[in-house]
């Protein structure tokens, strides 16, 4: 017997979004992963300087799966990471902390 083919069609709403980063959660029941892209949004402050004071974080697409699929789709993730930095070299990336310390000090 015979695997069915797959044909590809992309849905009437399909879009392509540019994000900032995602929010990443996992329980028993599903994974949720939130695309979304952060803006500053400067001030000018009375001296004719600027300054940050808020960053909007924009929420663009929520993504459902189940803890099957979204092990499945860290693993994708990972092999195609591995393989890209086997041609161009590694990507580097802020430790966790770092990042952290970053965010909260804007």
């Amino acid at each position: 017997m015979s695997l069915p083919r797959f044909e590809l069609r992309r849905s009437g709403d399909y879009r392509i979004v540019h994000a900032s980063g995602a929010l990443v959660s996992l329980n028993p029941n599903e994974g949720t992963i939130i695309f979304f892209v952060d803006r500053l949004a400067p001030k000018v402050n009375p001296d004719g300087s600027m300054s940050v004071e808020v960053i909007e974080r924009e929420l663009l697409v929520e993504v459902k799966l189940s803890p099957v699929g979204f092990k499945s789709l860290a693993m994708a993730l990972l092999g195609n990471i591995q393989e890209f930095e086997k041609r161009a070299g590694e990507i580097r990336i802020q430790p966790v902390v770092e990042r952290r310390e970053r965010d909260l000090s804007i």
